[in-house]
């Protein structure tokens, strides 16, 4: 057994908390000669590495815009730099980021690039930083930490998730809730210094914000408190701002943006209760919505208890694809499908091999890798085997050429 298998059998005996807990007995709705049918886009691990042995989560990962270099947040708020092989996908060590030097118990509240290039990633702990790094130079370039402004009500000193905007000027930090508000504190990047503050839309913790990946001024939020807003963030009042609001009925956990074959915006919704919803973001419509036993189903699996909704994800052709999994036996079991319609789940991937319960995942769509994180420590990078190459390209261009066909107005 190799060092890395043996390092991975180790993570799988020590985790604590969801790794740690009874698996409850499930298995396939359909035989495996009928699960091979389905999935027939079939991934396996092209390269892996462990980034900590003292078995701290990946709850973080973040990757350029050409996906040349990729970082992965810990739970000890250390973070990971890796050089990617566009050739062979493989993974090479880059960059190390110790974690915080702070006497109270501090994570990772997420890590982005800051611009489409390699070299500038910004680090939010939930000890109320957001810190920037040059990768070509030593320590960290500048740090951005709530002031108490005196038209403001306290703002706790602790961070939930952040984000920059699209041309890298402006970052945008959620906190959890705090004397009946929740905030949402903008920073200007150039001028290194706070923008303002708005503390009226959300009634509870703010679990996840996302900026527009094209405009600059659109921002959406999630909350505990099941609400989605979206913002024109020019605007200084934060009424005038806000745009629109979706009411998802449970609690947000991972927001995302999406464009549909009519060129508008969806914004996605995964929910801490495992459900998928979707909205389109002008017009207020649901798009799509589909509970926690639906995506069960639709991975053919039985017991929704064990079900792991992880991330939605664009496909270069536009669609939209979920990658889900089970905690039964660690993790074991990940799949993927795609979002056919309103109502319509359709199988598309298997992800054979997986030796954790996965906690972020990003995609490069343009040579399908997908790239998950989770609580044994170890970031993947998964690749098509040689078997679903040709299927692959099959089915982009079929829907390729049905979408187009839909988009025509004659």
């Amino acid at each position: 057994m190799s060092d890395f298998n043996k390092y991975c059998e180790a993570a799988r005996e020590a985790l604590p908390d969801s790794e740690d807990e009874e698996d409850i007995g499930d298995e396939d709705t359909c035989s495996a000669q009928d699960l091979a049918a389905e999935f027939q886009l079939k991934y396996k691990p092209q390269d892996e590495v462990s980034v900590s042995l003292q078995r701290e989560y990946v709850l973080s990962l973040a990757a350029d815009q050409g996906f040349s270099r990729m970082a992965a947040g810990l739970s000890n708020s250390a973070v990971h730099i890796y050089n990617l092989d566009s050739g062979a996908g493989k993974l090479e060590n880059f960059s190390y980021l110790p974690p915080t030097d702070s006497p109270q118990s501090v994570s990772i509240c997420g890590v982005r690039f800051l611009d489409e290039g390699p070299h500038n990633i910004l680090v939010g702990t939930t000890d109320g930083y957001v810190r920037l790094y040059d990768l070509r130079l030593r320590g960290e370039q500048a740090r951005f930490k709530y002031t108490q402004h005196p038209n403001v009500p306290p703002v706790p000193k602790s961070l939930s998730c952040f984000d920059r905007n699209a041309n890298g000027r402006i970052i945008c930090c959620g906190t959890e809730q705090f004397h009946s508000n929740a905030f949402l504190v903008f920073f200007d990047v150039r001028e290194r210094q706070q923008m303002g503050v708005y503390f009226e839309s959300h009634e509870d913790d703010i679990t996840s914000l996302r900026f527009h990946a094209q405009n600059p001024d659109l921002l959406a939020t999630g909350s505990v408190d099941g609400l989605v807003n979206v913002f024109d963030v020019k605007e200084p009042d934060e009424d005038e701002a806000l745009l629109n609001t979706f009411n998802t009925e449970s609690s947000v956990a991972r927001l995302a943006w999406h464009r549909n074959v009519y060129d508008k915006d969806i914004i996605s919704c995964v929910t801490t209760t495992g459900d998928f919803k979707s909205y389109e973001c002008e017009e207020g419509d649901e798009v799509a919505s589909f509970e926690r036993p639906d995506v069960t189903a639709a991975i053919r699996r039985k017991k929704a208890a064990n079900f792991n909704l992880i991330n939605a994800h664009n496909q270069e052709d536009g669609g939209v694809f979920l990658l889900a999994g089970t905690n039964f036996n660690k993790g074991e079991i990940l799949r993927s499908v795609s979002v056919t319609s309103k109502n319509s789940l359709q199988p598309l991937a298997n992800f054979q091999g997986n030796k954790q319960i996965v906690r972020d995942s990003l995609f490069d769509s343009k040579r399908s890798l997908l790239f998950t994180g989770g609580e044994s420590g170890i970031v993947t990078v998964w690749a098509q085997d040689a078997s679903g190459t040709a299927f692959s390209s099959e089915k982009l261009k079929a829907r390729k050429e049905k979408k187009s066909r839909k988009q025509a107005p004659y």
